[in-house]
């Protein structure tokens, strides 16, 4: 699980450097690499960002000396 937990860190890294590049200097990476937001490869690169998010939404369980919060429950 660890290799998954850093590609959905590593995707969700890159997908905020996308946004401050949109952001800051009007850049869209996606749409310059796969076309307009309705093609297909943006689509799904799209896609991959919002399943990597939804991920590591289990981090918000971790305590942070290590460890789930839940685990005792």
């Amino acid at each position: 699980m660890k290799l998954l937990d850093r590609i959905a860190l590593t995707i969700l890294i890159l997908a905020g450097l996308h946004l401050l590049a949109s952001g800051i200097f009007d850049i869209n990476v996606i749409e310059m690499m796969f076309g307009t937001v309705e093609s297909t490869g943006a689509k799904v690169v799209y896609g991959i960002i919002g399943v990597s998010a939804l991920w590591c939404l289990k981090y918000y369980g971790y305590t942070p000396e290590g460890g789930s919060r839940l685990r005792g429950r």
